[in-house]
């Protein structure tokens, strides 16, 4: 018989990242809810950090193997995924009996084939569902989730536009209550109480975090910070790139000449970053809903983002900030510009986006929900 209090956890999540960061709120969540948990987790995300919090929270952990050990870049596609879930994790959900499984992922199909396990089942879906060029293993995996999910599976995604892109390209016939929205939260401690207590800054700092990779749009970035530091030369002002990625050592290249833009790679502590900011920038070709963007909601930060997947979710244009087209150099430019001379501006859009951050974003919102959902699963 299922432990009806037992939950199996197989996360998805690198070094650093919303999917780490989402990994760490569901450890919180379930100790404050006493469920027993298991773990499936490959050696590599087994640093220090994950380590001590696993032994924190006395979870049990199982090691699997990463899919490239397995048949290399191929076994991540959809039907070879499905051999690889059931050779190495239905081992451990026959032994241990939970009565829930929880996928958390950023990469589309990937741990799909637990779905096939008799147990109730939350996919949790980091990104969004974009059309490739393996379109026919495309097909059998909207087929295959249209197929499961009709059967009373449950995808949570963090959001509206992430649950958009699933139903039109993923699952078109399925019931809209068989996917939800839980929007990614910021941690109740940092949200900055009085906004006016922020200490004066000598220097401006436009302040980004996230993967220096493509779909970060690092390139423009750079273009923009070009633009709006010829624009205002008389105004002292840095911009800040925080965390790694494999673009990182080519924009460091391309900036090194520059001494007010800076990549300064991954950074284990980031509240000093955002409360030494001024304005948060980020241009985003693609997003689903940035945990960094809410988080300089909560610092109290204006943001200047791109209008790509749920980010106008977060970031009201011309209420706690401004977003502008993924390409619009020009358009990134003047609203940091204008929010670089109106100090009065910054800190009205800042104070929206902290009470905004703190209405639909803080955790407590977002573990009432999760609350919710998991006792009517573990219940049923």
């Amino acid at each position: 018989m299922p432990n009806r209090n037992k939950i199996l956890l197989v996360p998805e999540f690198s070094s650093f990242g919303g999917t780490r960061s989402y990994f760490k709120a569901l450890l919180k969540l379930y100790s404050s809810q006493n469920y027993e948990v298991v773990i499936a987790l490959c050696k590599y995300q087994l640093d220090d950090d994950i380590k001590s919090l696993l032994k924190q929270y006395k979870y049990k952990v199982y090691l699997i193997p990463s899919r490239e050990e397995g048949i290399k870049k191929y076994l991540r596609y959809f039907p070879i995924n499905l051999f690889f879930d059931i050779i190495y994790i239905f081992p451990i959900y026959r032994k241990e009996k939970p009565s829930l499984i929880v996928i958390s992922n950023g990469t589309p199909g990937m741990f799909i084939g637990l779905i096939l396990f008799p147990v109730n089942f939350i996919y949790t879906f980091h990104t969004y569902p974009l059309k490739g060029k393996f379109i026919f293993l495309a097909t059998l995996q909207k087929l295959f989730l249209s197929l499961c999910l009709n059967r009373g599976k449950i995808i949570i995604t963090v959001s509206e536009y992430s649950k958009e892109q699933i139903v039109n390209f993923w699952v078109p016939r399925v019931k809209s209550n068989h996917i939800g929205v839980i929007y990614n939260s910021v941690k109740e401690e940092l949200f900055i109480d009085d906004l006016s207590q922020k200490k004066h800054v000598d220097v401006h700092r436009i302040l980004t975090l996230g993967h220096v990779t493509w779909y970060k749009n690092p390139k423009l970035w750079i273009e923009v910070a070009q633009e709006v530091i010829r624009q205002r030369p008389n105004i002292p002002l840095e911009f800040i790139w925080a965390g790694e990625g494999n673009l990182l050592d080519e924009c460091k290249e391309m900036v090194k000449q520059i001494e007010f833009i800076k990549f300064i790679g991954y950074q284990s502590k980031v509240d000093s970053l955002y409360n030494e900011s001024t304005i948060y920038f980020q241009p985003s070709l693609l997003e689903n809903h940035s945990i960094s963007v809410v988080e300089a909601m909560a610092h109290g930060l204006p943001c200047v983002t791109s209008d790509s997947g749920g980010l106008p979710e977060s970031v009201v244009n011309g209420e706690t900030g401004f977003t502008c087209s993924a390409d619009n150099v020009n358009c990134f430019v003047s609203c940091i510009v204008r929010l670089l001379d109106d100090n009065e501006l910054r800190t009205r859009m800042g104070h929206s986006g902290r009470l905004r951050a703190e209405t639909l974003f803080s955790e407590e919102v977002q573990h009432q929900k999760m609350i919710n959902l998991y006792t009517s699963l573990l219940h049923q």
